[in-house]
């Protein structure tokens, strides 16, 4: 069983997520292996108030430093945030994210498209053994399966009139034609262009649809606006009511939010004043993550937190993530698209570490000379002299050229060291250039939320 730890504290989303389950009267798994039903007391209703503010949802979770005896199940009966179980909350049914990550996360999309045209009360009704097989990955996205066809339906109105056409599934003539339009453009990935999951599409006008975007992708080369031209089109079908562009997202919440992305003519980018909060660098073998980057929002007074972490299903990649963008409403951005990372780093010339091949497979950190040691060695010297970093625990360069030799011959090591050593590359890249942080940070960001003039519109679902 994996509980609940410091590192976890920070991240709103399980906050969120247990005060759903809790506020739905959905048992909770804890230390003792058993599961209770927490009561909706008032430090419940209070951590709902401020489930999205780490800075005042913690005060409630650890207050002067520890842990509080808030969840409570019985009379003088509580237990606290690090005795819950972690896994349920991770989507994973109690298996590991390598296991069931992307299956769990390709299951649930499917089920929740369906959900716009069939009720969902049980596991069997997605047609996913992945949640008959894992009865607590359903209960994360029942919620999901529950709230989203009436958000849609709020959007659209009565869906009689309309094809829903999933991206990841759809053979036809409308996805062959937004196909050759990506291919023109020389947009690798559909969704670095536009996120939408599914393009509910009025059946009488779906030719006419078809028609006009193939004309545009005929007629129009990249120089002479094809991209914005295709963008407004798509945008002015969804104004004429035919066509609506959505992106699903796991609800974790008791209502479904909408946002509307990249409107033709107001696309807004961020423009926000930011600097360094603090850094966590831990860079020995304990723990998953180099640290959590926090950064803060002078503008909004916000935080704005952001990952990188080890990518489920690929040994020596690491996923940047910010899971709180900094605005009023804390929005969760999920992953920045490597591109944009790369895209942005490369403006400072500077660049990721190429994984694979920099950490060796596959046999790992075989390569991982003298060379390579100092250079990495010297990125950490540079991060915790910053004074807004927290070095976890002090490392030798002795001491961490024991940790790459151990890695060298334990993969588990590997794995962590590896993905660790990719965060300190983008933590020396923040700390370096610290004077230019708000354009950067601003860029990411817009990157994550896929903002821009050249992005297409979309309604997102969370």
């Amino acid at each position: 069983m994996a509980l609940f730890s410091r590192s976890d504290l920070s991240k709103s989303k399980y906050i969120v997520s247990i005060v759903a389950k809790i506020k739905k009267g959905t048992k909770i798994k804890v230390s003792d292996g058993k599961s209770y039903l927490f009561k909706k007391t008032k430090d419940i209703d209070d951590l709902e108030k401020v489930q999205t503010d780490f800075q005042k949802y913690s005060k409630i979770l650890y207050p002067n430093n520890k842990y509080a005896f808030i969840f409570n199940y019985g009379k003088n009966a509580y237990f606290r945030f690090v005795d819950i179980d972690k896994a349920p909350f991770s989507g994973m049914g109690g298996k590991s994210r390598n296991t069931l990550g992307k299956a769990l996360a390709n299951a649930g999309e499917l089920a929740t498209v369906m959900s716009l045209q069939k009720d969902i009360k049980t596991a069997k009704d997605t047609g996913q053994s992945i949640f008959v097989n894992n009865p607590e990955a359903f209960d994360d996205w029942y919620n999901t399966f529950q709230l989203t066809r009436p958000a849609v339906k709020k959007i659209v109105g009565s869906l009689t009139n309309f094809d829903i056409i999933h991206d990841a599934t759809d053979k036809s003539n409308f996805g062959k034609t937004i196909t050759a339009f990506l291919n023109k453009a020389n947009i690798s990935k559909q969704d670095s262009w536009n996120p939408a999951d599914i393009y509910i599409v009025n059946k009488s006008a779906r030719m006419k649809i078809i028609n006009d975007l193939e004309k545009i992708v005929k007629t129009y080369d990249i120089s002479d606006g094809l991209v914005n031209m295709f963008n407004n089109k798509l945008y002015k079908f969804y104004k004429d009511k035919i066509l609506y562009p959505i992106s699903l997202k796991q609800i974790i919440a008791e209502k479904a939010n909408v946002d509307y992305t990249n409107v033709p003519g107001t696309v807004k980018v961020s423009d926000y004043d930011i600097q360094i909060a603090k850094f966590n660098c831990n860079l020995t073998t304990e723990g998953k993550e180099i640290g959590l980057f926090t950064f803060l929002n002078k503008d909004t007074k916000k935080q704005i937190s952001l990952q990188v972490r080890g990518f489920p299903h690929s040994y020596g990649v690491a996923q940047t993530e910010i899971t709180s963008d900094g605005t009023p409403t804390g929005g969760r951005l999920g992953k920045i698209p490597t591109k944009v990372v790369d895209s942005v780093m490369s403006q400072y010339k500077d660049a990721r570490i190429n994984s694979i091949r920099y950490f060796g497979t596959p046999k790992p950190f075989e390569s991982f000379d003298e060379n390579k040691i100092k250079e990495t060695y010297k990125m950490y010297e540079t991060v915790i002299k910053e004074s807004k970093v927290s070095n976890q625990k002090s490392l030798s360069y002795k001491e961490y050229v024991k940790i790459i030799n151990i890695a060298k011959s334990n993969m588990d090591i590997a794995k962590n060291m590896a993905m660790k050593i990719q965060g300190l590359k983008i933590m020396h890249f923040f700390v370096k250039n610290k004077k230019d942080l708000s354009g950067i940070m601003n860029k990411m960001i817009n990157g994550a939320k896929k903002i821009s003039d050249s992005n297409g519109f979309f309604i997102k679902i969370y």
